[in-house]
């Protein structure tokens, strides 16, 4: 099946409600709600970046965004947080909204925009992301401008520049279409494309936080230089992922836990040896190795931000209470969640 183009794969529009309608007659009396998943990076952190694909998932934790007019802007931001995320993306945050605002006509609009859900704010989650496709959803409610998930997508990608220059489109695509999607990034063009894939196999993550909130566009441009210094070893480290990513599609397809396990091992070998793991991330994938998960892998930028590890039933009680044990925190999730929607 060939790759399409995240612009060609069509979904019904969002629906406009009755209350938005109203909300034009009454103000800020309605509120236009909107949410958006988390998203997971299974495979494929950093080498994604250099045209390869990466296979990624939503989750079932959510961003929620209301929105109503007002007497003049204002931002409150109520999601649980790594302490000290907020805080420390707070000038990129208020970035990404002026370019939602722009992109959609909207400058100059008195809103407020409140966040909350039980989404945690926190690297490698696609926090940004979530917010992002959640926030255009709720403006796009709000205003009754009738654009399509297409449109939500590419709003929120303009929105993730705010927090990430030249974002790679992955966190965006995985909040708008939810599921499991492998992307890629035409270096070309610069545009995302993405495949919707299915696993026969319910899939449970445990995630570990580190605690530590990552710079993205530091470690990018480290990993970039890196490249630079030793290209030929770069080059090796790119070819045994490519194998890496092409098992793990099949694998997934097929529901094969085991052996998507053993690939997220394989997979954060290369992340170690690119110098995007820290000792707190080490610590998470050997605790939950130990503790009988199938794999264990750091996701997202690294360097802090999140672990994950495959779980069964019989082990994700088990895994968790190890990780909560040495002082980290935990979650369990099921993976593969809705994109998206308009909150009723």
């Amino acid at each position: 099946m060939r790759p399409t183009p995240w612009s060609s794969i069509r979904f019904r529009v969002l629906p406009c409600r009755y209350e938005t309608v109203i909300s034009r007659l009454l103000g800020s009396w309605v509120v236009a709600k909107a949410s958006a998943p988390g998203k997971l990076i299974l495979f494929g952190e950093h080498f994604v970046v250099y045209g390869l694909p990466a296979i990624a998932t939503a989750i079932e934790a959510r961003t929620v965004a209301e929105v109503k007019r007002a007497g003049k802007f204002s931002l409150q931001d109520n999601r649980p947080e790594t302490p000290g995320y907020r805080n420390e993306k707070r000038d990129q945050q208020s970035d990404s909204i002026q370019r939602i605002l722009r992109i959609m006509r909207l400058e100059g609009e008195k809103v407020s925009i409140e966040l909350g859900g039980n989404l945690i704010a926190a690297s490698g989650v696609g926090a940004s992301g979530a917010s992002c496709a959640a926030i255009a959803a709720a403006l796009n409610e709000e205003f009754t401008l009738g654009k399509g998930i297409d449109e939500i997508n590419d709003v929120a990608y303009e929105g993730e520049k705010g927090y990430h220059g030249v974002p790679s489109g992955i966190d965006n695509c995985c909040s708008s279409y939810g599921g499991f999607i492998l992307f890629r990034k035409d270096l070309k063009t610069g545009k995302g494309i993405v495949r919707q894939l299915h696993s026969k196999a319910v899939l449970s993550i445990i995630i570990g936080n580190t605690g530590i909130t990552s710079n993205t566009t530091k470690v990018v441009e480290d990993v970039k230089r890196e490249k630079q210094r030793d290209p030929d070893r770069f080059s090796k480290m790119l070819d045994d992922y490519s194998m890496i990513v092409e098992e793990a599609e099949a694998a997934l397809a097929k529901g094969e836990l085991k052996k998507i396990g053993l690939l997220m091992n394989r997979n954060h070998l290369l992340l170690e040896e690119m110098d995007v793991s820290c000792p707190e991330l080490e610590e998470l994938v050997d605790i939950a190795s130990r503790s009988g998960a199938l794999g264990a892998k750091l996701t997202g930028t690294g360097r802090g931000g999140l672990m994950i590890a495959l779980v069964t039933d019989e082990t994700k009680g088990r895994v968790a209470s190890a990780i909560e044990k040495a002082g980290f925190r935990s979650e369990i999730t099921r993976i593969g969640a809705k994109g998206v929607r308009v909150e009723r």
